[in-house]
């Protein structure tokens, strides 16, 4: 485990850097980058001002470290499902290690990149477009991979690979906003295999 010293009150002070980024990345993923108070952050994180300011310079560039510990912690599961062999398994496996994601009972319900800078203020445009352009760069990563399935021959020549990975995008976000109402693994499971349903005879074609 990396541990980092900061300056405290009085004396440096150790904390581990890994869990910090955890507690802060939990406060901002409960309430968004503009509902989260530095007493939020502090408290969670167990250290006070001048240490957050101290390894972090700013509450944006906490906010961006926890960002990158969320990709590499939380979502790289989702993102492995890319590596599929097939565009039927590709969107299976996208779709079900999403609901997985979602239900972590270790974390908040939902997805941190839709509920972390939903709502931002003009002083903080820049964090919700950062967002906005993650959440295109995943619709991206899955059109890519469409595109390569189609190449291949295993996605039907026909098919649009952009409007195929807009549609799982929209499927992904709709489970995740169900997940914050409080909907189980259960029920996203079961609203994954109903869209699944309605491709597998289409993707199923070019096999």
């Amino acid at each position: 485990m990396r541990e980092l010293v900061m300056a405290a009150v009085g004396r440096p002070r150790q904390f581990d850097l890994e869990r910090a980024l955890d507690a802060a990345l939990e406060v901002f993923w409960r309430y968004g980058y503009e509902g989260a108070s530095l007493t939020d952050l502090t408290t969670a994180m167990g250290i006070n001002r001048p240490a957050l300011y101290a390894a972090f310079a700013s509450k944006k560039d906490l906010f961006f470290r926890a960002l990158d510990r969320y990709y590499a912690v939380d979502a790289v599961h989702t993102f492995q499902a890319l590596d599929a062999p097939t565009a039927l398994d590709v969107t299976r496996q996208y779709l079900l290690r999403s609901v997985e994601q979602l239900t972590n009972p270790e974390r908040p319900m939902g997805c941190f990149v839709l509920q972390g800078a939903f709502v931002c203020g003009p002083e903080n445009h820049d964090i919700s477009e950062h967002m906005v352009g993650l959440r295109l760069a995943a619709e991206s990563a899955l059109r890519q991979r469409y595109e390569r399935a189609q190449d291949e021959g295993d996605l039907a020549p026909d098919e649009d690979p952009a409007s195929l990975a807009r549609f799982i995008s929209v499927v992904r976000h709709g489970l995740a906003v169900l997940a914050c109402g409080g909907a189980s693994r259960a029920e996203l499971e079961d609203s994954a295999h109903r869209a699944l349903g309605g491709l597998s005879l289409r993707l199923a074609r070019s096999a």
